[in-house]
């Protein structure tokens, strides 16, 4: 079976009435390719690429972009270490250096209620260094990635130097993935890596309390764009994962051309900042009522992107 099939299989609860009239038909086909190009970047950071399998491109309208790497041996790939946090925009200066606060805005209450995709930008916004900007939330993404046991966002951070995409979700109870660092194939380039770009990384990383950290550095997509991922399960089966890359994915307009803009060598932040960043214990499914109340105050200062061309009513509908 190949990754296309894969990704078929992954949104194919999430694609209905594929019926008669065409418009409906063609609008459906919209809604599944925007869908693909995130499963498609995930599964490419997640390592579900396996052995001799090849990324799908285009397909249902999605515009092409964010497309998986060919398939590569492990070495081909070339592991190596841990990047360094900084990284450089596209004026050359050097990215915005603060660290991540773990444990700021942390509150002593129970957690009572349900985690928010609101509460969700908020402690994002609370664990990055001072002077962060997030926007461009993809309330399309958080609709169909939001589920009873999963919460997701996904919005633009800007540090200054940059806008990056991020993705953090929130999950209970995910199957272990089969992928190790030896068979993980998402290292290989398919579009230009410049020499500025951090090295292909996949590394795992035991932690004390019984928790284990996956790490990787991507290979690119055809418009040159990859992801730095950290991928957190804790010992009571807690997931708390981060994708940023070194870009944006971009609002789709049914126009012509890949919707990916490559802004920035390196991600925001590095591998060590997302490490620390997943490891907050404010990433909880259960937060306190306290934090929902400040993250429905905060998300209405956080700009969206208005809902995709041809989405249905109510895509978009997450408040």
């Amino acid at each position: 079976m190949g990754l296309e099939d894969d990704l078929n299989g992954m949104f194919a609860e999430s694609v209905h009435e594929l019926s008669p009239p065409i418009g409906e038909m063609v609008a459906e086909g919209k809604r599944a390719g925007r869908k693909r190009l995130r499963i498609r970047r995930t599964l490419q950071a997640a390592g579900a690429a396996g052995p001799g399998r090849r990324a799908a491109r285009g397909g249902g309208g999605g515009g092409g972009g964010g497309g998986g790497p060919p398939a590569a041996s492990p070495s081909a790939a070339g592991p190596s270490a841990a990047s360094p946090s900084a990284g450089k925009g596209p004026s050359g200066a050097e990215s915005g250096t603060g660290t991540v606060s773990p444990s700021k805005g942390a509150v002593a209450e129970p957690g009572t209620a349900d985690l928010t995709w609101q509460a969700m930008t908020k402690i994002l916004s609370d664990l990055l260094p001072p002077g962060a900007r997030l926007g461009n939330l993809n309330a399309f993404g958080v609709k169909f990635n939001t589920k009873p046991n999963q919460r997701y966002i996904e919005l633009e951070y800007d540090d200054g130097h940059g806008p990056s995409t991020v993705m953090v979700t929130v999950s209970q109870g995910r199957p272990p993935s089969p992928v190790t660092c030896e068979t993980w194939q998402g290292g290989s380039d398919e579009g230009t890596r410049k020499s500025g770009y951090e090295a292909p990384l996949c590394r795992t990383e035991q932690l004390p309390d019984g928790g284990r950290l996956r790490m990787f550095v991507t290979g690119t997509d055809v418009a040159g764009l990859y992801d730095e991922m950290m991928d957190l399960t804790r010992p009571d089966g807690t997931t708390v994962q981060v994708v940023a890359a070194n870009g944006t994915l971009d609002q789709y307009t049914g126009q012509k051309g890949v919707p990916i803009t490559v802004t920035r060598e390196r991600p925001p932040l590095g591998l060590d900042g997302w490490k620390a960043l997943v490891q907050s214990p404010r990433w909880q499914l259960k937060v306190p009522q306290s934090v929902v109340d400040s993250g429905r105050a905060f998300a209405e200062t956080v700009t969206r992107f208005p809902c995709p061309d041809g989405a249905k009513k109510g895509d978009c509908t997450i408040d």
